[in-house]
């Protein structure tokens, strides 16, 4: 029993030392350590993705105007505006900001008509609101009438490229108010000579959707201002005034439609978005380039990673039974290895990816299917070798049957094999799933780095300047891949004895 766990001792620190003089030949070898430097920035990316971006990136996670340069090209535009709210007063904190008013269309209807209130409730954190009512008292006929509340601002800046309005709202109808009679309405007034050019066009662009109307909650709305609307009215030195309001007016002249209508409006803001954003920019849909890459890094580390560890660990399995029982199953097996090896693998690939429900897990398991006959033959070849060597020999003279010889002399001599693999063939899955990606066979609303190019090529991003859309998704797929291969050349080298250098 003492000479047994003496051996085991033994058998333990001649397996540490041997570990320790790989990992001494693999750190002399600077490709491994530029390879383990490169893969471990990207498994930190990846790591830091949620914390640093928590909003996922993607359709519909606008943060800025479409394909932005990045901020540090902003030189070539030293007046562009700063991402901040323009608005003065945003939490209604000062009832001087904002000019109140209520604006009968027609003369000679009752006072009582229409009023508005400065709300000082505490709603929201122990800030005011905005609250405009419109009371109707009257059981007689009347014409439109308007309650408003108005403020202005400086704009001092060159045009923007995107304008956003962000806003909560909340409402309450009571009595017998038809809703239909009940507009409320954002505004942007357009200066004299935009309504001169685009005559009757001028109100409809200077005003901003409220759908859905009636939110009885606190509900966050954001719009967009279009193109035209925000080209007139965001001019460098420019008084900009925008406008809360409510439009009243009965369904039908004789209506008897008595009651209240409150609206409350909070937190609300102007965004003008310059040409620039970000260290990356944006993409043709306003998406953070950086954030892209970052949460992309995940698809391809995922995708690489399982894929090449299912497809080695079937190539050992089949290299290890082929090569060391030869015969009828070394030919059976070798026979379905040279299919895979022979059949065009991409196509193939799309084929399965089109016509399976696309999902991150198919396509691994569509590139693992695919990965696994390289690794038996080479691992194959090293078997066929090993099992004609003495001490396998006395291992089954000495009575050892097969899959004692196989795990126990056999499995731990292909070892270096199964790690050079496993680090080269991660490169292989990148690609796959970046090639699968960018033809639009992997769930689209994945972001990877593959749907980036796919999304760059189909938009024109190079023919639009837009390279930081083009270059960032390639060479992050580059080094990944390359810092992969450097780890295999490098494990190559440390633990296979004909590689070392004398």
């Amino acid at each position: 029993m003492f000479v047994l766990k003496k051996r085991k001792i033994a058998h333990r620190r001649s397996r540490k030392d041997q570990f320790v003089v790989t990992w001494k030949r693999f750190y002399e070898v600077k490709h491994g350590v530029v390879g383990i430097i490169i893969v471990t920035i990207f498994i930190a990316m990846a790591l830091s993705a949620p914390t640093l971006f928590p909003r996922y990136p993607g359709e519909l996670a606008r943060v800025g105007p479409n394909y932005a340069a990045p901020s540090w090209t902003r030189f070539t535009d030293p007046n562009a505006p700063p991402l901040k709210n323009y608005l003065p007063d945003t939490e209604f904190k000062d009832e001087t900001a904002w000019n109140m008013s209520v604006t009968n269309y027609y003369t000679g209807f009752p006072d009582d008509h229409g009023s508005f209130s400065y709300d000082t409730t505490d709603f929201t954190a122990g800030n005011q609101s905005l609250k405009l009512t419109l009371t109707d008292n009257s059981e007689s006929a009347y014409y439109p009438t308007n309650v408003k509340a108005v403020t202005s601002f400086h704009y001092d800046y060159s045009t923007p490229t995107w304008v956003t309005v962000n806003y909560d709202m909340k409402s309450n109808l009571t009595g017998d108010l038809n809703p239909n009679s009940v507009v409320p309405y954002i505004r942007l007034t357009m200066p004299p000579e935009a309504i001169e050019d685009l005559g009757p066009y001028a109100e409809t662009l200077s005003r901003i959707d409220t759908r859905p109307r009636y939110p009885t909650e606190w509900t966050s709305y954001s719009r967009n201002i279009t193109f035209l609307a925000y080209y007139y009215i965001f001019q460098p030195n420019s008084t900009v005034t925008f406008e809360f309001g409510l439009e009243y007016s009965r369904t039908s002249v004789n209506a008897s439609e008595t009651g209240n209508a409150e609206f409350w409006f909070d937190n609300v803001e102007i965004i003008c978005f310059p040409s620039f954003w970000g260290p990356l920019g944006t993409t043709d849909k306003g998406q953070d380039v950086m954030a892209q890459l970052f949460w992309g890094c995940q698809v391809s580390l995922y995708v690489g990673i399982i894929a090449t560890v299912i497809g080695v660990v079937v190539g050992l399995i089949v290299g290890l039974v082929a090569g060391y029982f030869s015969g009828i199953i070394d030919e059976l097996l070798m026979r379905i290895v040279d299919f895979f090896l022979i059949i065009p693998t991409l196509p193939i690939m799309m084929v399965l990816a089109a016509v399976l429900s696309p999902s991150l897990e198919v396509t691994t398991m569509i590139i693992a299917i695919f990965a696994w006959p390289g690794p038996s033959r080479v691992i194959r070849s090293q078997v066929l070798v090993e099992k004609e060597k003495a001490y396998v020999e006395a291992a089954k003279a000495a009575g050892a049957g097969d899959v004692y010889v196989i795990f126990k002399h056999v499995f731990p001599n292909v070892l270096t094999l199964v790690f050079v693999q496993l680090a080269t063939g991660v490169s292989g899955a990148i690609l796959a799933e970046s090639g699968l990606s960018f033809l639009g066979l992997t769930p689209q609303n994945l972001v990877s780095w593959g749907h980036m190019l796919q999304a760059s090529y189909a938009t024109g991003a190079l023919l639009n300047g837009a390279w930081w859309f083009v270059i960032p998704p390639g060479l992050m797929i580059v080094l990944l891949s390359m810092g992969f291969v450097f780890i295999g050349y490098a494990v190559d080298i440390a633990m296979n004895p004909r590689q070392r250098k004398l």
